[in-house]
Order: C-alpha cells, then sequence, then structure tokens
C-alpha cells in the first residue's frame, strides 16, 4: 500500500504550526479554527507514517522529524519564489526594457530624478541602470550591455551613434556664506587663494589650462575622482570647486551656493546607443525628460 500523498492544505497548516509555535496561533494565521489545524496535521502525520508534534505541558513542540522536514519543504518554497521571481521579471521585459548606464556627474545628478519620471511614465518597463567610469560607458553600449549610453562629449566610433546632446555651463560651488552675498559670478582670479577641491575630470585640465594662461594657480587640498565627491567636501567647508552644472543642481538643492564661473566653461554631455539601435518610447520619453532638465 503506497503512502497518502500530503496534500497543499495539510503542508501549510504544518509550517504555520512551526512559525507561530502552535496550533492555535497557527489558526489565527491562516484564518480557521484550532481544531482544523489539528485535523490536518494529524492527516499529514498518519499520510508521512511519523509524529511531527510532541505535548510539552499545555503546548506541543515539533520533533526532530518535524525539524527535518519544515528545512525540506522551506527549500521547496525558496525555489516556487525564485520560479515567481523569474516569472515577474519575464512579465517585465515583455511589457518593455529599458538599460541605461551613465557616467558618475550624471548617474549620481539627474539621472535619479529622471528614472523616476521615467517609471511614472512608463510604470510597466523594467529599467536597469549603473553608474560606471566615463571610459566605460562606450563598451557598454557597444556590447550591448545598455541601450543608452551617457558620457562626456568625445569620439564616437564602433557601430555608436550620438542620439542626443545636452549642453551647459561649468558652475563654481561653495558652502553657504562662503562666498559675499553681492556676488553673482566667481571670476577665475576670485579662484585663486581659496582652498580648492580638485577632480579628475577633463573640466578641471580645461580650468587649469585657462588658469595657467593667466599666470594662477589654484590652492588645491585635495583631489577626488567623481565631482559628487567634490560638492560633499565643498558642503562640509573644506574650500570651493567647479564642477558640470548638473552636480551643481544637487549642491544647490543639498544648500550650497551654486555660482556661475567667468567667462564660462561648456560641459557637453551626449546619449550613445549603437546605430542599429530603435529607441522605445521610453527612452524618447526619456531624453526629453534630460533635454528639458539639462538644457541650460
Amino acid at each position: 500500500m503506497q503512502p497518502k500523498i500530503p496534500t497543499h492544505q495539510m503542508i501549510e497548516a504544518f509550517r504555520a504550526a512551526i512559525d507561530h509555535g502552535g496550533f492555535s496561533a497557527a489558526g489565527e494565521a491562516l484564518n480557521m479554527s484550532q481544531s482544523s489545524v489539528s485535523r490536518l496535521i494529524s492527516d499529514l502525520q498518519k499520510s508521512l507514517g511519523y509524529q511531527l508534534f510532541a505535548k510539552h505541558g499545555r503546548t506541543v513542540r515539533p520533533t526532530a522529524e518535524a525539524l527535518a522536514l519544515i528545512a525540506k519543504i522551506e527549500e521547496s518554497y525558496i525555489g516556487l519564489r525564485d520560479i515567481a521571481r523569474f516569472s515577474e521579471q519575464l512579465r517585465k521585459q515583455r511589457m518593455g526594457h529599458l538599460s541605461i548606464c551613465a557616467m558618475p556627474a550624471i548617474g549620481h545628478s539627474i539621472m535619479p530624478s529622471a528614472i523616476e519620471f521615467l517609471r511614472d511614465r512608463h510604470p510597466d518597463v523594467f529599467v536597469s541602470f549603473s553608474v560606471i567610469p566615463s571610459l566605460d560607458v562606450s563598451n557598454a553600449v557597444r556590447n550591448r550591455q545598455a541601450d543608452l549610453g551617457f558620457v562626456a562629449d568625445g569620439l564616437v566610433t564602433g557601430g555608436l551613434e550620438t542620439v542626443a546632446e545636452f549642453e551647459g555651463d561649468c558652475v563654481c560651488i561653495a558652502r553657504a556664506g562662503d562666498f559675499p552675498a553681492a556676488w553673482r559670478q566667481v571670476n577665475l582670479e576670485q579662484l585663486a587663494g581659496r582652498p580648492f577641491v580638485s577632480t579628475t575630470a577633463s573640466l578641471q585640465r580645461q580650468l587649469n589650462m585657462r588658469l595657467s594662461a593667466l599666470g594662477l594657480e589654484l590652492d588645491v587640498i585635495g583631489e577626488v575622482s567623481h565631482s559628487f565627491s567634490a560638492s560633499q567636501l565643498v558642503l562640509r567647508g573644506l574650500g570651493i570647486s567647479v564642477v558640470d552644472p548638473f552636480t551643481g543642481a544637487v549642491h544647490r538643492t543639498n544648500g550650497g551656493v551654486v555660482l556661475p564661473l567667468a567667462p564660462s566653461l561648456p560641459y557637453k554631455i551626449v546619449a550613445l546607443a549603437m546605430g542599429d539601435t530603435r529607441l522605445n518610447g521610453a527612452a524618447k520619453d526619456l531624453l526629453q525628460f534630460l533635454g528639458t532638465g539639462l538644457d541650460t
């Protein structure tokens, strides 16, 4: 005679009794009576051929067999949850998918707001987003690891094409109170003599060349790899800095002071895609949002 196969209800009652420490609490969790839970577990024990709970005073405790069984059951439920997550991912990809990568200056500034906008406009589109070094953006798009890549203006090769351009001017950032209230811009001469947080970005090299032509030199107290880090140090009173306009917008939101640089130092971001990529509606809306937010 073959053993009776446990039903789903039996297993659920057993799991609830283990998780909640007794039949009464299990009944409340499952919205059924204690007697119903007891009957289901009794049927399960008969089906398995061994005892799952032993009386201990007014309570019951799981047997060693019960603990071994629940471990095996949880393995099965983990597998079911994995299947459910995978199925949900397939559903999202079927409805639409957009993969984005961006250099830190964009990834840590306006891109989070852009993705929030995208999720509101296209809630069924599955969005993946990564912030990677500037030099890796082109490769990620070329290798089709991303549909769109955002990087500072540069040479476009290897089947890539520029699908959008966003321009602005670099800005000088400081902590509130560091600049005279009457200042409406910062001249290059006014950068000299103040503690300065330098960056490794290309805009820093352009700034240094302009200063050198005027015989000026910055009082650099330190160097960081990302403009976002420069903003954080400036907010802590370590000095001033010159950053891209997108980081400048975040710096202002965080309570810092942002002033135009004179003469202006242009800054351009390009959106890259493979030449044979057909941008979907979500990608086009994202570019339009960025165009509104970045063009200054």
